[in-house]
């Protein structure tokens, strides 16, 4: 019975979360009229007679109380008012509140289960159902066909046999004979290759389909913060504190098991954003802003990578509070001047904490670290900002999937090792004459401000920013090894960790790929250094390397001892600079930016990169370099791919720059338009070719 029980807590915890969303959501819309209401009405009417089923009494009172008010406005044919309203969405608070708050151990009634991670059930569309079981039919027709072929192979092996046994029927007529059999087997080798490329597709849409049934929307795990986030306010502030709380991209789809391992981290941040965040009535006021305090919780899909946001118009982080925190921990010198970005990264270290006093809520150092550590398990990472004019943000980024992650594929000696691209801030070619030199320790120059961002007037002035530069084959096999250089330069990973920038030198980047990577279980592998292989090609495993030992065994290592380059004497030689071609990248989405940029220095090119037409019409009339080749995307915003060209074509300094289109639009009406409005080539997303973007550029110059 205790089986049965759980099975149907399980499917009630689906079913009340259901509810509560239609809820909400009739409540955001005003609740215009009586069939509003009796739309509510009928729901809560639902969930109480679901929670008696369960043996929820808890539930089933709130809910109860709820019907009779709703009850009364239909009666009287009323609608609610704000009081009525206020009473819907506290009830909805509490429910949500009983549903996920485990019961105290002592108390051993039937109630409320501790917060569900959907293991037992998930809601799943009927149409996302009846395309898997297409899928399904579609693979065991395939099935059947594979048997009716393999009752032929059989009955041509046994006219063969017959044959061998009865040489007779040659003699008659071998000709024919031999002919019959010939067009028998002929048939059975092309019903083959029709089958095979039949049990491919078959194959490729299951896995589709079953992929889609483990995706849950984002609205499922998050949907319930928002009176968590209430109740954690008025514990805070007392009863008359209040925050907003705003979500955006609740319909977002990707893994449960992803989605779900984010809801505490997230929980943790809705937590610390009140606590650390918390302002007065007066103070917000006398700041200029609202009376509560806001709260966002967004969540993008970006490529194969999820982000998950949360931020808040409170008072943002005190950098000075926190500098002294991580001083009197030994984590920052004394002296050391106010780093924003390495100060926010220390704030996720165990038990660190800025609150004098540790309660209920806060002050224990332990949630930010949860946070860190969760997004280290999913493959993540974890990044605190500072918002302008005041606030916080804090944003979670990891891998769409478990599995799959996105690498930067380099080669060193005759090994392929994969970096994680979640870790990876610049990928640089560094002239040997342009390292410097500090201490007697080579350091490079990286770009600032990061790629893709103009400068602001008054930021051309800052400092340079150097990063340490260390060999990667120092750690993956020869502790010895060189600073590699090819052609008179260096090719640089640049990865950051907990705030911390570090240049590893390659011998070559060859690829940014996602991947499939399994545990890695080889014998002798470092399996601390060497968490994960994957294998792109059957003959090649790629060593996918964790970014977090390899940063522990940098600092452990030390950047001291001699330096030393593969090819001291050649870089030595005087040689004039020559600047490689440089090919402007302009795109919208993050992540195509990065990977035509990886691929195209890769193979020698200097890359820059703009967002859209208008920040690269820009770039081109100001730059004091200029552009040999433009990579542009079509639909973007502000200024499309068609305009930028068009704004190219009729300015005389631009006018003769090659342009590429590459995009997702392949209708033939696109591509006419694009050719006749001067683009020298017009290559689609679909059928990307990293070889093919070479060669044309190639062709180009």
């Amino acid at each position: 019975m205790e089986s049965l029980r759980d099975e149907l807590l399980a499917v009630f915890d689906a079913e009340y979360r259901d509810h509560l969303r239609a809820i909400r959501a009739v409540v955001a819309s005003g609740c215009a009229d009586r069939r509003d209401v009796a739309e509510i009405f009928r729901r809560v009417h639902s969930l109480k007679g679901a929670a008696r089923a369960v043996e929820l009494p808890a539930v089933e009172t709130v809910a109860h109380t709820l019907e009779n008010r709703l009850s009364a406005l239909l009666a009287a044919s009323a609608l609610p008012d704000a009081d009525d309203l206020r009473a819907i969405t506290d009830t909805l608070d509490e429910i949500d509140l009983i549903m996920t708050s485990a019961p105290p151990e002592e108390d051993t009634r039937p109630e409320a289960p501790a917060p569900a991670d959907n293991a037992a059930y998930v809601q799943v569309p009927v149409a996302r159902l009846d395309a898997l079981a297409s899928a399904v039919h579609d693979l065991m027709s395939v099935a059947d066909r594979h048997e009716r072929l393999w009752a032929r192979v059989m009955d041509l092996l046994a006219d063969s046999r017959a044959v061998m046994h009865a040489p007779e029927r040659m003699r008659a007529d071998p000709v024919a004979e031999f002919g019959r059999m010939t067009r028998r087997l002929m048939a059975v080798g092309r019903e083959r290759e029709l089958m095979a490329g039949q049990i491919d597709r078959a194959l490729l849409r299951l896995g589709e389909e079953v992929h889609a049934v483990t995706l849950v929307p984002a609205e499922s795990v998050f949907g319930s913060l928002a009176p968590m986030a209430r109740r954690i306010a008025r514990e805070h502030g007392g009863p008359e504190a209040g925050v907003d709380v705003h979500m955006h991209g609740m319909g977002v789809q990707t893994e449960r098991r992803v989605m779900q391992a984010l809801r505490d981290p997230v929980i943790h941040l809705v937590r610390n954003a009140i606590v650390h965040g918390y302002e007065t009535r007066a103070q917000r006021l006398k700041a200029g802003k609202s009376e509560r305090l806001n709260i966002t919780i967004s969540v993008t899909l970006t490529g194969v990578r999820l982000q998950v946001a949360v931020s808040d118009d409170g008072r943002g982080p005190d950098l000075r509070a926190i500098a002294a925190r991580a001083a009197g921990q030994g984590l920052v010198h004394a002296d050391a001047p106010l780093d924003a970005r390495q100060l926010l990264a220390r704030v996720f270290e165990p038990g660190f904490s800025t609150r004098g006093q540790a309660d209920s809520l806060a002050g224990r150092g332990v949630g930010l670290s949860v946070v860190a550590e969760a997004a280290r398990a999913l493959h993540g990472t974890v990044r605190m900002e500072q918002r302008q004019p005041a606030g916080t943000t804090v944003t979670l980024t990891v891998p769409v999937s478990q599995r799959q992650r996105t690498v930067l594929l380099v080669e060193n000696a005759g090994q392929t090792l994969g970096l994680p691209g979640r870790v990876i801030r610049h990928l640089l070619r560094i002239r040997r004459e342009d390292i410097r030199m500090l201490n007697g320790l080579p350091f490079g120059v990286v770009p600032h401000p990061p790629d893709g961002v103009r400068p602001a007037p008054e930021a051309t002035q800052q400092a340079e920013e150097l990063v340490p530069l260390v060999p990667l084959m120092a750690f993956v096999g020869d502790e010895d090894a060189p600073l590699p250089v090819r052609d008179g330069a260096v090719s640089v990973a640049v990865m950051e960790v907990d705030g911390v920038r570090c240049g590893f030198a390659v011998e070559r980047m060859v690829d940014v790929r996602t991947l499939l990577v399994s545990d890695a279980t080889a014998v002798g592998l470092d399996s601390e250094l060497v968490p994960g292989i994957a294998w792109p090609r059957e003959d090649q495993p790629v060593f996918v390397l964790s970014p977090d030992r390899l940063f522990a065994r940098w600092r452990l290592r030390g950047n001291g001892g001699t330096v030393r380059f593969s090819d001291v004497d050649e870089a030595a030689r005087v040689t004039p600079v020559r600047h490689a071609p440089l090919v402007m990248v302009v795109d919208d989405s993050i992540t195509t930016r990065t990977l035509q940029k990886t691929i195209l220095q890769s193979h020698g090119y200097d890359v820059c990169l703009a967002v859209d037409g208008e920040e690269a019409l820009a770039q081109l009339q100001q730059s004091t370099r200029h552009v040999d080749v433009v990579v542009t995307d079509v639909e973007m915003p502000r200024m499309d791919g068609f305009a930028l060209l068009a704004a190219m074509r009729a300015d005389p300094h631009l006018a003769d720059i090659p342009v590429v289109l590459m995009t997702s639009r392949d209708e033939g009406e696109d591509v006419r338009r694009g050719m006749e409005g001067g683009a020298r080539a017009y290559l689609t997303k679909q059928k990307f070719d990293q070889g093919e973007l070479i060669d044309t550029i190639r062709g180009l110059l």
